[in-house]
């Protein structure tokens, strides 16, 4: 049984890593792919993950909050709930921080997967009997929990100081902008708005001494204003030499 776990960024690559490893003590026909280290040298990337895609029966996305609107593990989501779906499998958003509201408030694709937070030894235990109903109902066999709860209760514990030992910090700024109150939001906003309002009382006061400076300019009169309404100046007129007019 494949199970795909999907990563972007630093924290949720390095739980991607841990968790696949974690997964291998339930049995040794989970075979866990993460693009980090199972890409074989020389492959060709994209071509692999796109393969290990169709073949996948389970997916594990390991979201943070810097990671939510990440396109890469929004496009692999996406596939997997396609490919999973056929094979009667799931796509789980494994929460490495916050809550399902995170996925709610960001209208994350994920929000239409039932999430597992990875700190909660309940909500993990449960995804870890999902992934062994698939397992068995894959192979023919009848569903069978009980040899999963008693190893999960021995092997918990590691994956829990595993994962908490992740710094969830380690992505770059750009990918993890700081969570903000909503007062200084407000504040931001209020800010913004005076200066807004300052600049459109400057500009109105610049616009209206520049009519005040128009009105008081005297008016010139056009090169052209009269030039069909004067009369006609008379040409002076001289006598010639054979007693015709004409002009000087």
């Amino acid at each position: 049984m494949k199970i795909f776990l999907s990563w972007s960024g630093l924290p949720s690559r390095t739980c991607a890593e841990r968790l696949a490893s974690w997964l291998r003590y339930f049995s040794d026909e989970i075979e866990p792919f993460v693009s980090s280290e199972s890409i074989r040298k020389g492959a060709r990337g994209l071509d692999e993950i796109k393969r290990q895609l169709d073949e996948s029966s389970f997916g594990i996305a390991c979201v943070t909050r810097a990671n939510l609107g990440a396109p890469w593990i929004t496009f692999e989501s996406g596939a997997l709930s396609k490919e999973v779906d056929e094979r009667k499998g799931q796509v789980v958003p494994f929460l490495l921080e916050g809550s399902h509201d995170d996925l709610e408030a960001a209208s994350s694709p994920l929000r239409q997967f039932q999430s597992t937070r990875a700190h909660d030894e309940e909500d993990v235990l449960n995804m870890v009997r999902t992934i062994n109903s698939v397992l068995r109902e894959s192979a023919k066999r009848h569903p069978d929990n009980t040899r999963v709860d008693s190893l999960f209760h021995k092997v918990w514990p590691e994956l829990r100081d595993s994962l908490a030992s992740i710094d969830l910090t380690a992505d770059a700024p750009e990918q993890a902008p700081p969570r903000r109150s909503t007062e200084e939001i407000l504040e931001d906003l209020t800010s913004l708005m005076r200066e807004q309002i300052s600049r459109i009382t400057d500009l109105e006061q610049i616009v209206e001494a520049l009519r005040e400076e128009q009105n008081s300019l005297p008016r010139k009169r056009s090169r052209f204003t009269g030039v069909y309404e004067d009369p006609p100046r008379a040409l002076p007129v001289t006598t010639g030499s054979m007693g015709t007019e004409g002009p000087e």
